[in-house]
């Protein structure tokens, strides 16, 4: 004990100041997160909350190296813990920027904080500063302040932003463009096809975008330079008699169209029975889409008064398609129209066909 008491005689009360607060960061590490970066999945909160504490034993670790046989152990320690505060400061202004200019939405039953343009843009803002805050802090802590007097480190600088430029700047440019135009937000019900991508906008960032799959119900993340480089359908933002969709059935010539009609008439009726997305007000429309070779394409066009609800409208509308053409004997398959015709004695044998 008496050999470890002049060691500490190394540490100054700033030592002594530095190793409480990484002391309480560690003890508090859960509190810390839930006020800076709040999420209600325990699971990731968990996660941030083991990281700072792991960063805080390092720190610890190498503070008390000093004591033994690592000089620089107490100047990597002060830079690990002045980029842990400087994080973790971040964080805390993001969030509360956030809580102040973002704008909450709720998505298929769950609250979402999203952000806007001008959230975005302060959390910019913030993220240069507390980053030249930490460059300038940390020459200071290994005394290399005449590095502040050489230009070559603010060249040196730019030539590293400037050469990993295609990296950083495209998604955060499309994002900021993304937030200012404001088409694409919380909420937004949109189809890219380039994509395969059907699904709910959940949040924009300066980097990427989040979308719940409406097929699937999972997580799809996409930079937001490939979003905006496809051509993006918005489907929430429809008019006011609701999302129009269509559903496409072959049927044989030979049958009126009235019959088709009424076909049609009662399959959504039966449709909007057993599902509430479609949009009764609004009377489905049959519409004769194509002449073929071996039959019409009829089509049935319905609108949606809940465009979150499209797939399952889409699969009541074919599953009353089928048990209506059943009840009607109405064929919804592509008919049959080539007839084999066998001309010929037992030794020649000749097949013809015809439309």
């Amino acid at each position: 004990m008496q050999d470890v008491v002049p060691l500490l005689a190394v540490f100054n009360t700033f030592d002594y100041a530095v190793l409480a607060f990484n002391l309480l960061l560690f003890l508090f590490a859960t509190t810390v997160v839930q006020l800076i970066r709040p999420s209600s999945d325990e699971a990731v909160v968990a996660s941030r909350v083991y990281t700072i504490r792991a960063a805080n034993v390092i720190l610890f670790v190498l503070y008390f190296s000093a004591i033994l046989f690592l000089d620089f152990a107490k100047q990597l320690s002060q830079t690990g813990l002045t980029l842990l505060v400087a994080v973790m400061t971040h964080y805390a202004i993001a969030t509360l920027i956030l809580k102040r200019y973002g704008r909450v939405r709720d998505i298929d039953g769950t609250a979402y904080r999203s952000e806007t343009y001008q959230s975005e843009m302060f959390s910019l803002i913030t993220l240069i500063l507390t980053a030249v805050t930490v460059v300038l802090v940390v020459i200071n802590i290994w005394g290399m302040t005449s590095w502040l007097k050489a230009t070559s480190v603010l060249g040196g600088l730019l030539i590293v932003l400037f050469s990993t430029k295609d990296y950083w700047a495209p998604d955060n440019i499309h994002g900021l463009i993304l937030l200012y135009n404001g088409d694409i937000e919380p909420g937004t019900l949109i189809e890219v096809n380039e994509l395969d991508l059907l699904g709910i906008v959940i949040q924009t960032t300066l980097t990427q975008t989040r979308l719940r799959d409406l097929r699937a119900r999972h997580i799809i993340i996409i930079p937001n330079a490939r979003l905006r480089a496809s051509k993006i359908e918005i489907l929430s933002k429809s008019a006011g008699k609701g999302l129009m969709r269509s559903a496409d059935f072959q049927i044989g010539y030979g049958v009126d169209s009235e019959r088709v009609e009424d076909l049609f008439e009662q399959i959504w009726t039966a449709a909007c029975e057993s599902d509430k997305s479609i949009n009764t007000d609004r009377p489905a429309v049959a519409r004769l889409a194509a002449t073929g070779d071996h039959g019409v394409s009829w089509r049935l066009v319905y609108w949606l008064s809940n465009s979150y609800g499209l797939i399952d409208a889409a699969f009541a509308i074919n599953r009353a398609a089928y048990d209506v053409a059943q009840r009607e004997q109405i064929e919804l398959n592509t008919p049959l129209t080539h007839t084999i015709e066998v001309i010929g004695d037992a030794d020649r044998m000749t097949v013809e066909g015809s439309a």
